[in-house]
C-alpha cells in the first residue's frame, strides 16, 4: 500500500531548478521576457494573460499543480487509521470464530528452521521455544485462513536479560508492510522496585528505588507502539495461504506459540453486569492502596514523585517523601502500571482514584483500565481523567456520573492502568494530513513565484492559482473543526489546542489578502512561527497523557476521604515550610562537614542525589575521603565564589568554555601535573581535550561528550533508491532526487539564528585541512586556501544548492519526512528515541559526511566536547580532589551511573559519558554505538585563545554576508580576519602575552598530537 510519488518531467525539474538556484534572484512583475511566459504556460495561461479558469473550476488541475501534489506525497505506507478507513470502504470485515496456533517448531528463519532451545532451558514454558536474537534477522510462518477478512496476532514471549530497552520487531504480511505502524512492534519488559520501602539519604529524604526486571513469560497481541490505536492491530489476510514475516529490530527474546485469531469485541457495561448478576450480597468496605507502591511497570522509569501537599500521604513535613506515582514519567501511550490488590468478600465494588492532572491544561488524559489483565467492559477502555489543578477524587462513572460497579471475587487480583492517547487520534491524524496539504501548497506557491519573496513586486497570485483562497479557508476549517472536537471532549477551551486556532487565523488572513501570499508564504510551512511549525509542536504534546496519583480505593457503601486538604491543614503546612526555609540549605545533598571534599555539581537534584549515594557507598568506603556534593543551579556562581575566595574544591558539569576562562585567570589546577595524568587522559577521545588545554596546561577532564552524526530515514531513502552519503560530494549528488520530491538535506546552520557558533562552522574548515588559529595563537588562520575552500562549501550549499535556510526544529521535519536526512547531535538522538517511537526501525545514523583526501581516506572532523570536571587552585585538598576526579571519570563508575540514571529516569536521561569504554557499556543499540564511536575517532573540538570570541562572531557575519547579501566569499573572510586579528592582539596584550605589539610570552595552540604525546601514544 505504498504511495510513491511519480517522477516529474525532466524539463519541469530543470525549470524549477533555474528558479531556485539563489535566494537573491528576482523575477520582475512587468517583464515581458521568458520567465513570466514560462510560468504562465506552466499554469495553463495563454500569452495574452487569459487563464483557463473554467477548467480549473471544473476540477481539471494544471500540470504544475499535479506535479506539486506529487512532490508532497508520502513515500511510505499509510497510517493504520487511513488503512482501516479503506477497508471499511471496501467492505472488509472482521473474521469470525477463527484461531490457528503456530508452535515454535513450525517457525522458520529465512528458509531454515528457526533456532530452538529445549524445554529445560525455556524458563518455564511447556515446549521448545525459539531463541530470537540479532543472529536471526527474521522469523516467518504460513497460516491458512478460511475467508478474506481481518485477523489479530498474539505472541507468547520472554524478554531476555540485557539492556533496559524493550524488544522491538516489524511485521510484514505477504511481503508488504500493511501500514506504517507495522514497522515497529514493541514487546515490553516488566519492572518493579528493588525493595518495598524507599531508602533515605543522609538528610532523611527518600530517594528513588533501584529497579529490578521481572522476568516471566508474557502473552500479548501485536499492537500499535504509540497506542494511538488502543485495540490490537488488525491484519487483512486473504482466503487460503498467507505468509507472515517478523523482522528483528532490537533486543533478544524467546518466542513461544503464535496465534492468528479473530478479533474479540468488548462487552458493554450492561452486558458485563448481567454476566455476574448472581451476586446479591451488599458489601460495606473500603480498601485503600498507595499508588507509589506499584508492583509491576512496563518501564523502569515510571517513578514515584514527591508531593508536599498536606493531604497527600505519607507526609513527613519538610523532608522529601516519595508519596505519589506518575507525572511526566507516565505519559507515553502504552505505558502501564499494575497493583496487586486484595478484597475480603466476593461482590461488586466501586473504584476511585485520588489524582491531580495539571499537565494538560483544560484537557483530559485517558487511561485504559484492566482487572486481572482484561478490560471488563467497553466504557473503561479509554476512561477520561479531567483536568484537575488540585487533588481530586475521580470515581469511575458513566457520563451521567453514576458509578460503575466492578466484580471482584474474594482474594488477590491485579488492577492495571494503561496510558491511552487514542481519543486524540483523529486530531493527530488530521494535523498530519493538514501539514501535508500545507507543504504541497507551499511547493505550488514556490513554483508559481519562482521561489522569490520580492516585496517590491506587485503580485496577483490568483491569476495562476485561482483557488488558493478556497484552499486556505478549507484547511483552516479543518483545523477549527478539530478544535471544536477537542472542546467538546474536554468540556472547556483546550489550552494545548490553541495552535489550531492560531494557525487557522493565520491561514484565513492570507486567504483574505492573497496578493500578499508570495511574500508571506513562509508563514504557511517554513520558518519559525509558521502554521506547520505550530502544528508540529502539537504533534509532540498531544499524545502525551501524564497523570499523578496519590492513592486509589476499592470500596462500596462507604464515604471517600476528602481529596483536598482543609484550610487549617494548608495554613499549618505553609507556615511550617516557611519557617523551615530559613534554616534549610536546599543546595546541599548531605550534611555539612568542613572536613569533606566540597564538590559543586551543575546538574538536577535527582542526578546529584544518586551521585552522593555512589560516592558514599563506593568512593568514601574505599578511600576514606568524605565527599559532600552540592547543587549548583547556575554555574555563574563559580565566578562569584572564586572572586570571594570561597571556591569549592572541585566542580562537575562545567560548560566547555569555563575551564579556559578560569585557567586564563590562574584559578584552576593544572591536572597534567599529577603523576598518573597520562593514564587518566587515555580514557577520552584526544580531540575532546582541546578546549580544556591552554598555554601548556590541562585544566579540566571531559565528563560528557556530544556527537554530530548523519541522521536519515531508512524507509524514505529506500523508497527513493538513495545510498547513504559518505562525502559532501555524495550529499550534493542526492539533492536533485530529494528536491524532486519536495524534500531536502538539513545542516545545523539552518536551525541557528544569526550567530553561527564554532560547533556548526568548524567541520567545514577542519575537513578541508584548515585551522582556526595560527600555531602561536597570535592570529586566525581562516584565510588559508584550505579554510577558504571550507567556507565556500559552507555557503554554496545554500546559495547554489538550495538547502533550507531556516529550520526551527529539525526533529519535526525529520519526523514528518520533509527533511529525511541531515546532520544533528546527541539531543536529536534522544528526541527521536523518546518522542518519536513510531519511527523506531525507520531511521538510522551514519558518520558525519566528510572530504576525501589524497590517500582516499574520508576526513570527518567535527566537534563534540560536552561538560567537564575542574579542580580549583585554592583548594587545600588537591590530591583528594584528584582522587575523586579519577574515580568519577573511571569506566566502572561512569557505566554504573549511566545505567542507573536511565533505569530510574528513562531514555530521556541517557548519559553521554566522555569515557569511551564506559559509553560502550551503556544501553545504546549496537549498530548506533558502532557509528558513534567511529565518528568520535574524528572528534576535534575548538581550542581557545584570548579574543577567540571575535572570530566566532565574525565567521557568522561573513556567512550572513555571503548567503543573504551575495558578497564574495573571499572578501567576506578577509574582512572577518582583520576584525578577529585586531581583537586577538588586544586580548593578548591585556593578558601579558604581547607588549607594544611584540610577543613577550609564547602561547601555543594545543593540538591532538599534544594529547597523544601526553598519554604516550607512539603513532
Amino acid at each position: 500500500m505504498k504511495r510513491k510519488a511519480p517522477a516529474l518531467l525532466l524539463i519541469f525539474c530543470m525549470l524549477l531548478a533555474s528558479f531556485t538556484t539563489s535566494q537573491s534572484q528576482h523575477v520582475w512583475a512587468n517583464s515581458d521576457g521568458g520567465t513570466k511566459n514560462l510560468l504562465d504556460s506552466l499554469f495553463k495561461k495563454d500569452n495574452a494573460g487569459n487563464s483557463d479558469q473554467s477548467n480549473e473550476q471544473n476540477g481539471q488541475k494544471s500540470e504544475a499543480n499535479e506535479s506539486a501534489r506529487a512532490l508532497g506525497q508520502r513515500v511510505t505506507e499509510d497510517y493504520y487509521l487511513q488503512v482501516k478507513q479503506q477497508w471499511e470502504q471496501e467492505g472488509v470485515s472482521d473474521s469470525q470464530s477463527f484461531q490457528a496456533v503456530i508452535h515454535p517448531a513450525q517457525l522458520y528463519a529465512g528458509t531454515k528452521k528457526a533456532p530452538l532451545i529445549p524445554v529445560s532451558q525455556s524458563n518455564g514454558y511447556d515446549e521448545q521455544v525459539v531463541l530470537w536474537n540479532d543472529l536471526t534477522p527474521e522469523i516467518n510462518f504460513t497460516v491458512n485462513v478460511p475467508n478474506d477478512g481481518l485477523y489479530q496476532i498474539k505472541i507468547d514471549y520472554f524478554a531476555l536479560a540485557g539492556k533496559i530497552t524493550p524488544a522491538e520487531r516489524g511485521i510484514q504480511i505477504n511481503n508488504e508492510y500493511p501500514y506504517f505502524e507495522s514497522r515497529r512492534i514493541v514487546f515490553p519488559r516488566l519492572w518493579t522496585n528493588e525493595s518495598e520501602q524507599f531508602q533515605q539519604d543522609e538528610l532523611g529524604n527518600e530517594v528513588f528505588s533501584k529497579q529490578v526486571e521481572v522476568q516471566k513469560w508474557q502473552s500479548t497481541h501485536i499492537s500499535d507502539a504509540s497506542y494511538l490505536n488502543n485495540e490490537p492491530l488488525k491484519f487483512r489476510l486473504k482466503k487460503g495461504s498467507n505468509h507472515i514475516k517478523l523482522h528483528y529490530l532490537r533486543e533478544a527474546m524467546l518466542v513461544g506459540r503464535i496465534s492468528v485469531e479473530s478479533p474479540e469485541d468488548l462487552p458493554a457495561y450492561e452486558v458485563y453486569l448481567q454476566s455476574n448478576n448472581a451476586v446479591s450480597e451488599e458489601i460495606e468496605a473500603i480498601h485503600t492502596f498507595e499508588a507509589e507502591k506499584a508492583d509491576l511497570k512496563s518501564d523502569s522509569y515510571i517513578q514515584a514523585m514527591a508531593s508536599g501537599d498536606a493531604n497527600v500521604t505519607p507526609n513527613r513535613g519538610s523532608l522529601i517523601s516519595l508519596n505519589t506515582l506518575g507525572g511526566d514519567s507516565w505519559k507515553h501511550g502504552g505505558q502501564n502500571v499494575t497493583w496487586n490488590i486484595h478484597v475480603e468478600k466476593t461482590g461488586y465494588y466501586q473504584l476511585a482514584f485520588k489524582y491531580t492532572q495539571y499537565f494538560k491544561i483544560n484537557m483530559p488524559v485517558f487511561r485504559k483500565l484492566l482487572i486481572d489483565g482484561k478490560v471488563p467492559f467497553q466504557e473503561v477502555s479509554a476512561y477520561a481523567f479531567p483536568y484537575a489543578s488540585d487533588w481530586a477524587n475521580e470515581v469511575i462513572s458513566d457520563a451521567e456520573g453514576k458509578p460503575y460497579k466492578f466484580y471482584f471475587t474474594e482474594g488477590a487480583h491485579q488492577l492495571t492502568l494503561i496510558a491511552d492517547p487514542s481519543p486524540y487520534q483523529r486530531v493527530i491524524q488530521t494535523v498530519r494530513e493538514v501539514m501535508e496539504e500545507l507543504n504541497v501548497l507551499n511547493l505550488e506557491i514556490k513554483m508559481a513565484t519562482g521561489n522569490t519573496q520580492d516585496v517590491y513586486r506587485d503580485w496577483d497570485i490568483t491569476e495562476q492559482m485561482p483557488d488558493i483562497a478556497d484552499t486556505l479557508n478549507g484547511i483552516a476549517g479543518k483545523m477549527r473543526g478539530e478544535y471544536e472536537y477537542l472542546r467538546e471532549l474536554s468540556g472547556r477551551n483546550p489550552d494545548e489546542a490553541r495552535n489550531l486556532l492560531i494557525g487557522a487565523e493565520q491561514l484565513e488572513r492570507l486567504a483574505d489578502n492573497p496578493s500578499t501570499i508570495p511574500v508571506r508564504f513562509d508563514q504557511i510551512s517554513q520558518g519559525s512561527g509558521s502554521v506547520t511549525q505550530k502544528l508540529g509542536d502539537m504533534l509532540l504534546t498531544m499524545p502525551q497523557q501524564p497523570i499523578q496519583i496519590d492513592k486509589f480505593y476499592v470500596y462500596n457503601n462507604k464515604k471517600l476521604p476528602k481529596a483536598k486538604a482543609g484550610w487549617w491543614q494548608k495554613v499549618s503546612a505553609m507556615s511550617s515550610h516557611f519557617f523551615t526555609s530559613f534554616t534549610t540549605d536546599y543546595t546541599r545533598i548531605s550534611p555539612a562537614d568542613e572536613d569533606s571534599l566540597q564538590i559543586w555539581v551543575n546538574r538536577p537534584r535527582q542526578y546529584v542525589m544518586l551521585m552522593q549515594q555512589m560516592a558514599n557507598q563506593e568512593f568514601t568506603a574505599k578511600t576514606g575521603i568524605k565527599v559532600s556534593l552540592s547543587l549548583m543551579p547556575n554555574e555563574q556562581k563559580l565566578i562569584l565564589a572564586n572572586a570571594s575566595g570561597k571556591s569549592p574544591d572541585a566542580a562537575l558539569g562545567v560548560s566547555e568554555k569555563f575551564p579556559y576562562e578560569f585557567a586564563l585567570r590562574g584559578a584552576l589546577s593544572d591536572l597534567s601535573q599529577f603523576e598518573d595524568y597520562g593514564q587518566v587522559v587515555d580514557r577520552f577521545a584526544p580531540g575532546a581535550m582541546l578546549p580544556f588545554m591552554f598555554d601548556g596546561g590541562v585544566y579540566a577532564l571531559p565528563e560528557t561528550q556530544n556527537f554530530w552524526v548523519l541522521y536519515y530515514r531508512k524507509d524514505i531513502l529506500d523508497a527513493l533508491n538513495l545510498d547513504v552519503p559518505q562525502t559532501w560530494d555524495d550529499v550534493l549528488a542526492t539533492l536533485p532526487s530529494l528536491q524532486r520530491y519536495g524534500m531536502n538535506f538539513y545542516v545545523p546552520l539552518a536551525e541557528a539564528g544569526a550567530m553561527k557558533s564554532f560547533n556548526l562552522t568548524t567541520p567545514f574548515f577542519y575537513q578541508q585541512g584548515g585551522e582556526l588559529f595560527a600555531e602561536d595563537g597570535t592570529r586566525t588562520a581562516v584565510d588559508s586556501d584550505e579554510a577558504l575552500e571550507g567556507f565556500k562549501l559552507m555557503t554554496n550549499i545554500f546559495t547554489v544548492y538550495n538547502m533550507p535556510l531556516q529550520i526551527p526544529n529539525f526533529y519535526n521535519h525529520f519526523r514528518d519526512g520533509h527533511l529525511p536526512i541531515g546532520i544533528s547531535n546527541y539531543n536529536t538522538y534522544v528526541e527521536l528515541t523518546t518522542a518519536a517511537p513510531e519511527l523506531s526501525g525507520s531511521w538510522a545514523i551514519a558518520p558525519y559526511p566528510g572530504i576525501a583526501n589524497d590517500k582516499g581516506e574520508i576526513t570527518r572532523w567535527a566537534p563534540g566536547t560536552g561538560q567537564g570536571v575542574i579542580v580549583f587552585k585554592d583548594s587545600d585538598k588537591q590530591q583528594q580532589a584528584w582522587e575523586f576526579v579519577k574515580w568519577w571519570t573511571s569506566k566502572e563508575v561512569q557505566a554504573e551511573f549511566g545505567n542507573l540514571v536511565e533505569t530510574i529516569y528513562g531514555p530521556t536521561y541517557r548519559w553521554n559519558s566522555a569515557n569511551l569504554e564506559a559509553f560502550s557499556e551503556l544501553p545504546w543499540p549496537e549498530e548506533d554505538l558502532k557509528i558513534i564511536l567511529e565518528q568520535w575517532k574524528w572528534l576535534k573540538d575548538i581550542p581557545h585563545i584570548p579574543g577567540d570570541y571575535m572570530l566566532d562572531r565574525e565567521l557568522s557575519n561573513a556567512w550572513n554576508k555571503v548567503v543573504f547579501d551575495g558578497e564574495n566569499p573571499r572578501k567576506a573572510i578577509e574582512d572577518a580576519v582583520v576584525l578577529a586579528n585586531r581583537e586577538i592582539m588586544k586580548k593578548l596584550e591585556e593578558f601579558g602575552y604581547v607588549q607594544d605589539g611584540k610577543g613577550v610570552k609564547k602561547l601555543k595552540v594545543p593540538t591532538i598530537e599534544d594529547v597523544k604525546g601526553a598519554r604516550g601514544d607512539t603513532e
